[in-house]
């Protein structure tokens, strides 16, 4: 246990120094797709994505720092403490081989940093939030901090990047489950969070941000901070026709997803095939909850961004990441039980006896290949030797990091 403690806090302080590395190369480019949806803020009029871009122009302006510095220290910021609540979530889970199946997964946390075209995007930021709800939860055993913590989160994740709202339904389980009883007052708590939901959303929908809201924005960015409208404030004047217009699934396209799916997926669906909900820790209605039910329900609504947009790679790892830190969060609650005794016998009358074999199986599943970005993209090779490996190519940009820049 202490040797797997010390390997995984040790492999996740090497992605953070990466992922700090490359947030730090490419933060001036001007093709930096990430830096360009951050940018996106209420200059021009409310819009949707715009809230932690205001609230970081205003602190630029402020104290007349440069933007996109100002939204580089938020990005490390945001993987500090992802990558702190993962090792948080995972330290006091005994190790077992088909969890790291899981936990290793190349749609999980190294994808980002094998595609840099997903590097230091809002997903980071949602996935954050999402880790820490359970912190919380394990820390002070009191599902009113939960509650709390929902109604201080919400706004400000949905209010940054509205697509949080197809992977609320996680949030929104985990409030049942903690429940001791199922009663009016719980009906009562839980109508008022599907109000204060709907609120916000009904903010997004009605809201109109047209053509002349961009231009307003885009001058207001050139002239207080000098910096360009990419491609992301663009989209703010798309709707989702115009989107759906970019995407053209072909078979071998959907062929391709389909074993990125099973293979990525793999570890997480063993795990779910050996779980059960833990009846004694819960109320009536939820011990007849059937989990693997339960999953496939709240997976439905990660379809809808692939019929959406061209970028398939990064939902396909939110599709992943939410149910991976869902199941793992609700392992350490103690809330589902993993027949663990079932899968190692399993392991133990099969090749995977052997310690070599599990290993090689575990490089081929983990560490072999990611998915590219756009899905009409093949999938990528050995992402740890190609992260090694492109630093060289990006070392020159740290000449953007002057005096009179910050």
């Amino acid at each position: 246990m202490k040797q797997y403690k010390f390997i995984f806090s040790l492999y996740l302080c090497f992605l953070f120094l990466f992922a700090t590395f490359f947030l730090s190369a490419v933060h001036n480019l001007s093709v930096n797709n990430s830096m360009a949806e951050w940018v996106i803020n209420y200059q021009g009029g409310f819009t949707r994505r715009g809230f932690l871009g205001e609230f970081v122009f205003q602190i630029s302006q402020l104290f007349d720092f440069q933007l996109r510095k100002t939204f580089l220290g938020l990005q490390i910021l945001i993987y500090i403490i992802y990558f702190y609540g993962i090792y948080t979530l995972f330290k006091k889970i005994n190790f077992n081989y088909v969890f790291a199946l899981a936990i290793f997964s190349p749609l999980f946390f190294i994808f980002s940093l094998a595609e840099l075209e997903a590097l230091g995007r809002k997903d980071i930021f949602m996935f954050s939030v999402f880790v820490l709800n359970f912190l919380i939860f394990f820390k002070f055993q009191n599902k009113t901090y939960n509650y709390l913590y929902f109604y201080i989160s919400f706004p400000i994740v949905f209010l940054t990047h509205e697509i949080y709202i197809i992977y609320i339904g996680y949030f929104l389980v985990f409030l049942i489950l903690i429940e001791e009883n199922i009663n009016l007052k719980f009906f009562i708590k839980f109508i008022l969070v599907l109000i204060f939901i709907s609120f916000f959303l009904n903010m997004i929908i009605s809201n109109e941000f047209t053509s002349e809201n961009l231009k307003l924005l885009c001058k207001n960015l050139k002239e207080q901070s000098n910096e360009n409208c990419g491609l992301a404030p663009t989209s703010m004047v798309v709707n989702l026709a115009g989107y759906g217009s970019e995407v053209g699934w072909q078979i071998s396209h959907i062929f391709r997803y389909f074993m990125i799916f099973l293979f990525g997926f793999s570890g997480l669906l063993i795990l779910l095939a050996f779980s059960k909900i833990n009846k004694s820790k819960m109320n009536y209605f939820s011990s007849k909850i059937n989990l693997k039910f339960l999953f496939f329900l709240l997976a439905l609504p990660s379809i809808l961004p692939f019929l959406t947009a061209v970028d398939s790679g990064r939902y396909m790892s939110m599709a992943y990441t939410f149910p991976c830190i869902f199941y793992f969060g609700l392992l350490r609650s103690q809330i589902i039980i993993f027949d663990k005794d079932k899968i190692n016998l399993i392991i133990s009358n099969s090749f995977l006896k052997l310690k070599k074999y599990r290993i090689i199986l575990l490089i081929l599943l983990c560490f072999t290949w990611t998915p590219k970005a756009v899905y009409h993209e093949d999938v990528s090779s050995f992402p740890l030797y190609r992260m090694i490996v492109k630093t060289k190519y990006f070392i020159g940009n740290f000449k953007n990091f002057s005096v009179n820049q910050l």
